[in-house]
């Protein structure tokens, strides 16, 4: 009976001892397992770690790239604005001088016909209220106004009081000049006549004045003078009955101022124009004057020496 029970209770320490190997090896084994999850939820850790910090720096990267963009965007928007404002800006300027510059020429044009006008006014008093030739200053006035700077109403009425006078005053002058020029006085006839052309007559009247002056120009020996009024008065007044004496004058002047060639041209001229003239002898012994002077061959050696011209008051009619 002894030994059966010493067998099951070694039997039973022997389960006990098995037991508790299993069970340290089940704790080995948790332990080790336990372990295994520890390492790899450290490992698990650190990734997250490391994806946390990538993340981070992603985010942070996108953030200065969000705010490099805002700024670079809000730099270009301003730029582009500021251009905009500039353009604007220079554009108004310009505007604004252009206006100003327009008030400023308006303000000189009405400062300009303002004393226009006066000057025209005193010029229109000047030749209304004073007396003989001192209204003559009125028209000298008047010469130093700009008339389209004044109204139609006052350019007409300035324009036609000075016509008016010029006519008056010119006709007083002609008349005298003509009278000077009968009495032989030919210094009077020149300033009276030389007075009529500056007061602007009409064409005939000027052709007429043309004739006397520069008869009395060469008949004073002035003949550079002579020669444009009477090489005037032939080219423009041709059916003048006193054309042929004015060429006769116009070519012994030409000849006078030592101007041959056209002093020859005047004299056949005239006497291709006028063969039965009475002063065709004179235009004759002229043309051998100017031949001989020119020493042109086959002029006879008896041709006469130019008779002196005619002295009497020529008439300036047609």
């Amino acid at each position: 009976m002894a030994p059966e029970p010493r067998s099951e209770f070694e039997k039973e320490l022997s389960d006990i001892r098995r037991e508790v190997i299993e069970s340290r090896n089940l704790v080995i084994k948790t332990d080790n397992l336990l372990k295994s999850l520890h390492a790899e939820l450290k490992g698990v850790g650190k990734r997250q770690e490391d994806f946390q910090k990538r993340l981070w720096l992603s985010s942070a990267a996108s953030y200065v790239i969000f705010a490099t963009l805002a700024v670079l965007g809000a730099v270009l928007v301003s730029s582009g604005l500021n251009k905009f404002l500039r353009r604007d800006s220079e554009r108004l300027e310009k505007s604004l001088g252009e206006a100003t510059a327009q008030i400023e020429k308006h303000r000189r044009d009405a400062d300009s016909a303002l004393a226009a006008s006066r000057t025209a006014n005193e010029a229109y008093r000047q030749m209304s209220t004073l007396s003989g030739e001192d209204r003559l200053t009125g028209i000298d006035s008047l010469g130093k106004v700009n008339l389209m700077l004044l109204s139609p109403l006052e350019r007409q009425a300035v324009t036609d009081r000075a016509e008016l006078l010029r006519r008056e005053i010119g006709q007083a002058a002609l008349e005298r000049g003509k009278v000077a020029f009968r009495k032989n006085d030919m210094k009077g006839a020149i300033s009276e006549l030389t007075r009529f052309m500056s007061l602007s007559p009409s064409k005939q009247e000027s052709l007429e004045a043309s004739y006397y002056l520069g008869v009395a120009y060469n008949r004073t020996h002035r003949n550079e003078q002579a020669i444009p009024l009477l090489s005037r008065f032939v080219a423009e007044d041709k059916k003048a009955k006193t054309r042929d004496h004015a060429q006769l004058l116009l070519a012994q002047s030409y000849e006078q101022s030592g101007k041959l060639d056209q002093a020859l041209a005047t004299i056949r001229d005239a006497l291709a124009t006028y063969p039965n003239s009475e002063l065709a002898p004179q235009m004759r012994a002229r043309l051998g004057a100017v031949k001989r002077a020119m020493n042109i061959k086959g002029e006879p050696a008896n041709t006469p020496d130019p008779a002196p011209l005619v002295t009497a008051e020529p008439v300036a009619g047609h």
